[in-house]
């Protein structure tokens, strides 16, 4: 029998976690030797990764306040002598001006605490200036989400993100005295002995400070599970845990790359040994040869990737993978599980689970408040990379404008607008994979039911196609600018947009059907 599944909470400050019930002297950090803490800041993640399953366990993105959050911070702190903290989120940067309030909150009550996150890459080059900032708030260790050396695995896992911008952002990390580590996901149908090798030659060109070859896991809530099912014969789940290939490659078997991930790492820290020695920052060098420590400890006890099931026999090494054979599924009952219906996954991507609405705005109660900055948060949604990276360096340029995030496609754009508090919103009226209208609508929809304020919508049109404006207009939208409006005009626009609700390009005004801009 299945309940309902209950609505996510949308106040995760109402939670206070009972740190008291943890024996502390059980949770040492080996790089730093001192008590570790693992809390969260916020739960879930505004992106829609392929491989993964967390957007669709959380359902919805919900962070604590800045100051909340380093309130347990300090108690951690006072209370039971932490030194050291793991974000638990999976996207604790996606809204900057709350993690740049988090990092002053944390300087302002200097608590002598270092720290940990996993992040996006794009996050990293959006930060490039604020990095000295997050490195003097204590952040010292940064795990990226690079995940395929190959572009068209980063396209297939919906990454957003180029293998040059990891590198970028590996070295804007080690710039600013903050470790890099990088992230690989490896055994999909597609591996191959020089695909393994790939990864290797892209970490050390990167100059990552660390390397984690993860296994593809194919959670079976995650998108790409439902296109990969056919091969996913393993379901044994005792064995899901990154460190074992589950499903086994068109053209090598599973032994040849647990053999080929375990090379790498040999290399990648045989290197590390030599390397680690010769950083200029004493505090970054002590946790480097911390972090190589724990990772010589967890080799010679065999804990490290499990490498108990590792058997060398004479020059010969053998695997047993101890798979439970009465979970491995055979061909008819693969085939079976093709014919079935894959979970009911609405259009913005929530999930029913158990039988349970995927609508939660019936959810409990939270008041929406509005934070008043200086700044003016400006979310970029435009697909062309040029235009895109031009407008975020030209819209940074001008007092008083920050760009919190960006998308690009209307699926991203949603997710962000439901998750993230964004003054304005500027949005290319040609969206690569959803109508203009459709889109401010679906805005609209999901910012109501979300604890976030909602969004003016700034919509940039090209004066040669204007046929989707006027309902562009009608659904919802909030001002309208020409693409080719000198910068000066465009931040105009963004200003008038936030303070008056409306604005209209003078130069296209005449050209549209009229509309009134101000709805009631």
């Amino acid at each position: 029998m299945a309940t309902p599944a209950h609505p996510p909470i949308k106040d995760l400050n109402t939670l206070t976690p009972d740190w008291s019930l943890l024996d502390w002297d059980t949770y040492m950090y080996t790089p730093l030797n001192v008590r570790v803490a693992v809390p969260n800041y916020s739960r879930g993640c505004p992106f829609r990764c392929r491989f993964c399953s967390q957007w669709k366990f959380w359902r919805k993105y919900r962070s604590r306040s800045p100051k909340h959050f380093v309130d347990e911070i300090e108690r951690l702190v006072k209370d039971h002598n932490i030194g050291f903290f793991i974000l638990a989120d999976e996207e604790p940067t996606i809204n900057k001006s709350r993690f740049v309030a988090l990092c002053r909150e944390l300087i302002d009550r200097n608590l002598g605490v270092h720290w940990g996150i996993n992040t996006r890459v794009t996050d990293i080059l959006r930060d490039e200036q604020e990095l000295p900032l997050y490195r003097q708030a204590g952040l010292i260790h940064v795990s990226l989400g690079t995940e395929a050396a190959a572009q068209l695995n980063l396209n297939l896992f919906r990454k957003e993100t180029t293998i040059a911008d990891n590198k970028r952002a590996v070295q804007l990390l080690r710039d600013n005295g903050i470790l890099a580590e990088v992230q690989f996901i490896m055994g999909l149908p597609s591996e191959t002995p020089e695909t393994i090798e790939e990864t290797y030659r892209m970490a050390r060109d990167w100059k990552a400070d660390m390397t984690n070859w993860n296994m593809y896991t194919p959670w079976p809530f995650s998108e790409l599970f439902q296109d990969l099912q056919d091969k996913v014969e393993i379901r044994d789940y005792s064995h899901y845990n990154f460190v074992t290939p589950i499903i086994k490659p068109d053209n090598m078997t599973r032994e040849d790359v647990l053999k080929g991930v375990l090379h790498n790492y040999a290399r990648f820290y045989a290197w590390k040994f030599l390397e680690y020695w010769f950083e200029p920052d004493p505090f970054k060098r002590r946790y480097l040869l911390g972090c190589l420590w724990a990772f010589v400890k967890t080799t010679l006890n065999k804990r490290f990737y499990n490498l108990k099931r590792v058997k060398q026999k004479g020059l010969h090494t053998e695997i047993e993978f101890g798979f439970d054979e009465s979970k491995i599924l055979s061909n008819e009952q693969m085939a079976q599980l093709r014919q079935q219906q894959s979970p009911d996954i609405d259009s913005l991507g929530t999930i029913s689970a158990c039988g349970g609405p995927s609508d939660s705005s019936d959810g409990n109660s939270y008041t929406k408040e509005q934070e008043h900055n200086d700044v003016i948060q400006v979310a970029v949604v435009e697909a062309d990379e040029q235009t895109r990276i031009s407008l975020r360096v030209d819209l940074r340029a001008q007092p008083g404008i920050e760009v919190a995030s960006e998308a690009t496609n209307a699926e991203t754009g949603l997710v962000l607008l439901e998750s993230i508090d964004v003054d304005v919103a500027v949005v290319d009226s040609t969206l690569p994979d959803m109508d203009l209208a459709k889109f401010i609508r679906s805005a609209r929809k999901v910012q109501a039911n979300s604890y976030v304020i909602p969004s003016k919508i700034l919509v940039l049109v090209d004066p040669k196609q204007l046929s989707s404006v006027s309902d562009a207009i009608a659904a919802g939208a909030d001002g309208i600018c020409s693409k080719k409006a000198p910068i000066e005009q465009l931040v105009n626009a963004v200003r008038i947009t936030y303070r008056h609700g409306t604005y209209q390009d003078p130069a296209i005004a005449s050209a549209i059907e009229p509309v009134v801009m101000v709805r009631e």
